[in-house]
């Protein structure tokens, strides 16, 4: 149903709102189609922003999970890239999908807690379990678990080139959500810094380290913390005695 299908978005965007009071994105269009979910660049004929979704019938966890990590793209600043020879540069592109699937896990976790107490309306009463379950088997699923003994640094090492070719790994920005969902978690409001990223046309152009750096700079003071947090998961260490960290 049309209504019920309304209260589960407004209640992600509730949700998700909040963390980024400096934008007003308007109205949103929210369409269904078999491509997969996307945010597009393009707005539609009143300027409103459009997101595809590809949930259906009543899997009101799956609309959830696919409409939080679209509207996380809109809040990144998604359509401020500048392009290169027309194609909208991308070789960041795998952190922003990184973001977005971490801010998608922290919504779906985040909407099971208050469910329990809190349905948006009398149908989605124990509901909440469903999210529950959803967000564990997410979370907890093997190719996103780095082993105990091996650091993001290590993997991120191994496995940036192939990132920035095929910003669409899916489970390669699985692996780098998952390390960042603890941050996201651990910090009120934490989400807030995804408002900062891509903030001016030429970060998107930067390599991966002055990205990064181009980020932090762009946060309030408050909000840098959660960001230099994110960073150093991609620091390697140097051996005891030497205080440096590099960027991998």
């Amino acid at each position: 149903p049309m209504a019920d299908l309304r209260l589960v978005l407004e209640a992600v965007a509730a949700e998700i709102a909040p963390r980024f009071p400096q934008r007003r994105l308007g109205t949103l269009r929210v369409v269904h189609g078999d491509g997969g979910p996307m945010a597009f660049y393009e707005k539609s004929a009143e300027g409103d922003y459009v997101i595809r979704l590809s949930a259906q019938h009543s899997r009101w966890h799956q609309f959830v999970y696919q409409f939080a990590h679209e509207l996380c793209h809109v809040y990144s600043n998604f359509d401020n890239k500048a392009a290169v020879h027309g194609e909208v540069e991308r070789s960041n592109q795998w952190f922003e999908e990184s973001v977005c699937e971490a801010a998608a896990l922290y919504t779906v976790k985040s909407l099971a807690r208050r469910w329990e107490t809190e349905p948006p309306a009398p149908q989605f009463a124990g509901y909440a379990a469903t999210l529950k379950a959803l967000a564990d088997y997410l979370v907890n699923e093997p190719h996103r678990n780095l082993p105990p003994s091996r650091s993001l640094a290590s993997w991120f090492k191994a496995n940036h080139s192939s990132l920035e070719d095929s910003p669409y790994l899916r489970d390669k920005n699985e692996v780098v959500a998952n390390q960042m969902l603890p941050l996201f978690e651990e910090t009120p409001d934490a989400l807030g810094v995804i408002g900062y990223l891509n903030l001016r046309p030429e970060d998107a152009n930067r390599d991966f380290a002055d990205y990064l750096q181009a980020w932090y700079e762009a946060c309030p003071e408050a909000q840098r913390d959660v960001v230099q947090r994110i960073i150093a998961l991609f620091e390697e260490k140097r051996p005891e005695g030497d205080t440096k960290s590099v960027l991998v």
